[in-house]
């Protein structure tokens, strides 16, 4: 039954609405009107705050756009309260407890659903967080607004794997709270040593250092493989005076035998001016952090120091030659050595963000990279938000992540350098193929007048004669290599691409709303965020000017990663 209270104080003449429950059920049910006026709901189980959220709530039925939903699972059996501010008294009458999801049936089938590219059931996603395998299952963590399509309520979704392309989605796991804020970007590790004294069965701890708006960076830990996680009661464990500490990267270094972790960090420099830097602090303990260096950035520009990740890769897959990757947050980089303290150039000399190598990727639709840890055989895989500053039109969910791609280092006239690669675990949606060897394009051929496709995976490999240009047409997206500029461009960006060997390869994998380019084995990436009209399936390559000569065509038919997984069945969904 709901109770209805007047506010006094910073809230006058606001209605708060109230109302109790067993909870009985797997799901606490919440309709949502896009455009609706903002007001807060919370829920409390046991006179604890589990969220609080700004929220449109829908006014009435008739202005329901579609549902969020919240686990209940691991509170059955006890009592909860659920509070209105600023919300409609019918609009809050329809939150209910089900066990079962509004419009289950819709969802993964929907016009502008991504069918390999992870998406939320519902709400807004961005940067991904908590990226590792353990036990058997690679963990998406991610920032995640369950009540809105904008960016807002930053909680941690949650999402497992167990081949990086078929995702089950999991309960979320950190919350918004009142006091302590909300939970932004972060990092989670294995605690195999128990040093936070928080192993209570036989799973090794699960760790989750991110930052608490509020507060600072904060720890929290789980024991059920990260189905839940408990914040640390000491929190914060690392802040400092007047400036933000974010994004952590921990890992442990064992030839100095402590913990590491690159942060977002700022100092102030010679001159009295605030600026940004990646700032690496240690631990023996996880709980107490020394500073011990910085990788400064010159000026105040961008945030190019957010979302750092660290880590060793072999050069030309050589054990016994592994160098040290700075990952910056548009994709740039710094390749060098790492003492356990400082990370140097490779020319010696102390890392600053000037040292940056350009990114491979060309910026399109790309934000906030992170990496998996601790991989099986050592592999480097990531994954980024696609970035896009428009909604998905119709749809009860914004935003997606790239498709997974394995990072490697290799030797080159100008030092090492990463390249990037669609993970092989992609080719297991493959259904169908057409190829073509050993033959000339002239401009008047229509080699794919026949074929369509919504979802596919393309590789060519070409001989890019002097003037001549190479175009696909793929659902109305255009992709065009021209020889005589040496210039890869791809919905409205471009890049330069040098023949290697006097030939040019490329991969481009199609998706509902998405394309992304590989060319010449990773060397450069172009992602890019599209809406084809529902019936626009054609593709067409075309010789734009000139004649040339194919080595290999490839067009390969996908399936959805959604069809057999897990993520359509409530019951695994669960708890």
């Amino acid at each position: 039954m709901t109770e209805r209270k007047e506010l006094s104080g910073e809230h006058n003449g606001l209605l708060l609405l109230e109302k109790r429950l067993f909870v009985s059920d797997a799901y606490l049910i919440i309709p949502i009107q896009n455009d609706g006026p903002e007001g807060q709901l919370s829920l409390r189980v046991n006179d604890e705050v589990i969220f609080q959220y700004n929220t449109n709530l829908a006014s009435t039925i008739d202005t329901v756009d579609w549902y969020a939903f919240f686990s209940l699972e691991c509170f059955r059996g006890m009592q909860a309260e659920i509070t209105g501010l600023n919300v409609t008294e019918e609009g809050f009458d329809l939150i209910r407890q089900s066990n079962s999801i509004p419009s289950k049936n819709d969802l993964f089938v929907e016009k502008y659903r991504p069918q390999f590219h992870f998406t939320s059931r519902t709400g807004w996603l961005n940067d991904p967080n908590g990226l590792i395998y353990y036990q058997g299952e690679y963990h998406l963590f991610y920032q995640h607004n369950p009540t809105g399509l904008s960016w807002g309520n930053m909680t941690w979704g949650h999402a497992i794997s167990h081949d990086l392309i078929r995702w089950r989605e999991l309960p979320k796991v950190l919350f918004p709270n009142p006091e302590t804020g909300t939970c932004f970007s972060g990092a989670t590790f294995i605690d195999s040593k128990n040093q936070l004294r928080k192993k209570t069965g036989d799973e090794d701890v699960l760790v989750a250092f991110y930052l608490r708006t509020e507060v600072g960076l904060c720890l929290a830990y789980s024991n059920d493989r990260g189905r839940t996680f408990t914040d640390y009661e000491l929190n914060p464990v690392l802040n400092h005076q007047g400036a933000r500490i974010d994004t952590p990267r921990p890992f442990w270094h064992e030839p100095t035998k402590r913990w590491v972790a690159p942060t977002y960090d700022f100092f102030i420099n010679s001159s009295g001016e605030k600026r940004r830097c990646v700032g690496f602090y240690s631990s023996s303990n996880l709980t107490e952090w020394r500073f011990e260096s910085r990788v400064e950035q010159d000026g105040w520009g961008d945030e190019l120091c957010g979302c750092v990740d660290f880590f060793e890769l072999p050069v030309d897959q050589n054990p016994h030659n592994k160098k040290w990757v700075m990952i910056l947050i548009d994709g740039s980089y710094i390749v060098g050595d790492f003492d356990g303290t400082t990370f140097y150039t490779l020319y010696g000399k102390s890392a600053t963000t000037d040292d940056r190598i350009s990114s491979l990727v060309v910026q399109g639709d790309y934000y906030g990279t992170m990496t998996w840890h601790n991989m099986p055989r050592d592999r480097r895989v990531q994954i980024a938000w696609m970035r896009n500053y428009e909604t998905y039109p119709g749809m009860a969910f914004n935003q997606q992540m790239t498709v997974p791609s394995e990072l490697t280092l290799h030797s080159t006239n100008c030092g090492p350098r990463l390249r990037m690669n669609p993970i092989r675990e992609l080719e297991g949606l493959r259904k169908e193929t057409h190829q073509w060897t050993d033959f000339n394009l002239s401009e008047n051929d229509d080699l794919l007048r026949n074929i369509q496709a919504n979802l596919l995976d393309l590789e060519i490999e070409f001989e890019p004669l002097k003037a001549s240009t190479i175009l696909f047409l793929i659902r109305g997206a255009q992709v065009s290599y021209d020889a005589q500029e040496q210039t890869l461009s791809a919905c409205g960006v471009s890049a330069k691409l040098f023949p290697i060997e006097g030939l040019i390869n490329l991969r481009i994998l199609l998706d509902r709303t998405s394309i992304e380019i590989y060319g010449n084995d990773g060397r450069v990436y172009i992602p890019k965020v599209i809406f084809p009209e529902a019936k626009d399936n054609a593709i067409k390559l075309k010789s734009a000017k000139g004649e040339i000569k194919i080595t290999y065509l490839r067009i390969h038919h996908l399936g959805s990663a959604w069809e057999d997984s897990p993520t359509t069945n409530d019951r695994q969904y669960s708890l």
